[in-house]
C-alpha cells in the first residue's frame, strides 16, 4: 500500500478529513461522489410474495426463496439456479410487482441475527425470465440508471451502511426491516459509471476467488465423506468395502463398554465460576465439530479436585441436539494438559484397549457407526442419548497397523481441508477490508 493510502486512512482514523475528501452525516467520502442519498430517492421498493413453501404447485414460476439469503453474503442469483427448484402455481398478470428483473436487488425483511439484516442479492437475469421475489424479501428496483449493474452487488457491505441496517432494524429475537426503514438507509457512491464498473471489477475477481476455495473445500469433504462410508465395515460385515494393499483378514468387532469406561462432564457449576480460573474445560463446540478435539477450543473455569479430568486417548460424546443426527458426536482428545474438564452436556469414555488414536476418531465417525447411533437418540423438540445405550455399540476394529494406516491416511485429508479453510479465512478477511476501503473511496481506482 503506497504511502499516501496510509497517510489517508491514518488521517481518517484520527477523525481527520484528507484533503480532497469531506464528512457526510455517516462517514468520509471523496468531494467527487454522491454523498447522503436515500435509498428512497434512488429505488423503488415492493414486498416479495407472501406465500409459503406449503402453498407451491409443481409447475409455475421460479422464485427467490429467503432461505438462500441466510446463507450468503450479499452477492448475485441467477434465473438458472432456481429453474429446476419447486415453483410458485400463479398468474404473472397482475403480479408484475414480484417479477425480479435484471439488476434489481432483493432485500431481507428478516434476520435472526443482527448482522443478517443488510443481506441482500443482486438479480442477474439478463433474458428477463419469468422469476418472482418469495416471502420475506423486499424487491428494490431502481428508478433511474444511476449504477453499473454489478457495482450494486457491493453497495450495502461497506461498515458504514451494515450500521445503518442494524440501527434500524427492530426486534429481539428476530430482527425486522421494512420497505419504509430500507428507504431511509444513506448510501455514497461514485458518480461516473466507470468508476463503479472498476470497482466491482476487483471485488467480482475476489468473490470468484473465494468461490473457487469454497469448491475446493467441499469437494475434500465429499472426498473425506465417501471414504468414511467406504473403509469401515457396515451392515454386519467384518470387511471394508475398499482396503490398503495387502490386508485380507477380518475385523474384530467389540462392544466399547468391555474395552472402556464412561464419566461425566462439569456438575455442580453456575455462571459464576465461568470465564476465569486456572482450570479449562472442552467446550460442546469442539466435540460437535471436531474428530479430534482441538485445545484452543477450551474455556477458563475454576479448578475443582472433585471434577473429572479428560485425559490423552479420551473420547468425547455430545449427549443431546436438536436433531437425532447430530446427537452422539465423537472426538478424540489428543493433548495431556492438567485441568482439564469436560462441558457438562458430553461425557467422556477412557478407552482401556490400546487404539491408534487417529482410527479411533474417525470410526466413531464413520457412516455404519454413526447410523447406529442416530438410532438411540431419544426426544422430540430435543433429543438426547445414554451412556449406557453407547456402550452396548460395537466397533470394528482391525490390527494395528491396519488402524494407523486409516487414521494417518483420514488425518491427511482433514489437514488439507484446515489448509485450505485457512486460506479461505484469510481471503474474506483480506477481501472485507478492501471492500470498506474501495466503497467509502479511500482507495481510488
Amino acid at each position: 500500500m503506497i504511502q499516501t493510502i496510509k497517510d489517508r486512512i491514518a488521517k481518517i482514523n484520527n477523525g481527520q478529513v484528507p484533503e480532497g475528501y469531506e464528512k457526510t452525516s455517516f462517514g468520509i467520502f471523496p468531494c467527487d461522489w454522491e454523498k447522503d442519498k436515500e435509498f428512497g430517492e434512488l429505488f423503488d421498493f415492493y414486498g416479495g410474495l407472501g406465500k409459503s413453501r406449503e402453498e407451491l404447485g409443481d409447475k409455475g414460476v421460479c422464485y427467490l426463496h429467503y432461505g438462500d439469503m441466510h446463507t450468503n453474503t450479499f452477492n448475485k442469483v441467477t434465473y438458472e439456479q432456481y429453474s429446476h427448484l419447486p415453483k410458485y402455481d400463479i398468474a404473472l398478470k397482475g403480479n408484475e410487482t414480484y417479477l425480479m428483473q435484471d439488476g434489481d436487488i432483493a432485500f431481507l425483511d428478516a434476520s435472526e441475527d443482527l448482522g443478517g439484516t443488510s443481506r441482500a442479492v443482486l438479480i442477474d437475469n439478463v433474458d428477463n425470465k419469468p422469476f418472482i421475489a418469495g416471502l420475506h424479501t423486499i424487491l428494490a428496483k431502481e428508478k433511474q440508471s444511476v449504477f453499473s449493474k454489478y457495482y450494486k452487488q457491493y453497495i450495502t457491505l461497506s461498515q458504514d451502511v451494515k450500521k445503518q441496517f442494524q440501527k434500524l432494524a427492530v426486534g429481539f429475537k428476530v430482527y425486522g426491516l421494512n420497505r419504509e426503514s430500507i428507504k431511509k438507509i444513506k448510501i455514497s457512491y461514485p458518480k461516473t459509471e466507470q468508476e463503479q464498473s472498476r470497482i466491482a471489477q476487483i471485488l467480482m475477481q475476489w468473490d470468484k476467488t473465494i468461490e473457487l476455495q469454497e469448491k475446493l473445500i467441499k469437494s475434500y469433504q465429499k472426498l473425506k465423506k465417501y471414504y468414511l462410508s467406504k473403509m469401515f465395515p457396515k451392515k454386519g460385515s467384518l470387511y471394508p468395502e475398499i482396503r490398503f494393499a495387502g490386508f485380507t483378514e477380518p475385523w474384530e468387532m467389540r462392544n466399547l463398554g468391555d474395552i472402556g469406561t464412561t464419566y461425566g462432564g462439569l456438575t455442580g457449576k453456575t455462571k459464576e465460576d465461568f470465564g476465569h480460573g486456572d482450570a479449562k474445560f472442552v467446550t460442546y463446540m469442539n466435540v460437535f465439530t471436531n474428530p479430534i478435539g482441538k485445545p484452543d477450543m477450551t474455556e477458563s473455569v475454576e479448578y475443582d479436585s472433585s471434577q473429572n479430568e479428560v485425559k490423552k486417548g479420551d473420547v468425547l460424546f455430545t449427549t443431546s441436539s436438536e436433531t437425532p443426527e447430530e446427537v452422539g458426536m465423537s472426538c478424540v482428545w489428543m493433548e495431556d494438559l492438567p485441568n482439564t474438564y469436560l462441558n457438562s452436556f458430553c461425557f467422556g469414555y477412557r478407552p482401556i484397549m490400546d487404539f491408534d488414536l487417529h482410527y479411533l476418531a474417525y470410526v466413531l465417525r464413520s457412516d455404519s457407526i454413526r447410523q447406529k447411533i442416530i438410532l438411540l437418540a431419544q426426544g422430540i423438540s430435543r433429543y438426547n442419548i445414554s451412556k449406557s445405550k453407547v456402550m452396548q455399540l460395537n466397533i470394528p476394529i482391525p490390527t494395528k497397523e491396519e488402524q494407523r494406516l486409516l487414521g494417518a491416511f483420514f488425518e491427511n485429508i482433514d489437514n488439507l481441508i484446515s489448509c485450505y479453510q485457512n486460506n479461505l479465512d484469510k481471503l474474506i478477511a483480506q477481501r472485507k477490508a478492501l471492500m470498506q476501503v474501495l466503497l467509502t473511496g479511500i482507495v481510488r481506482v
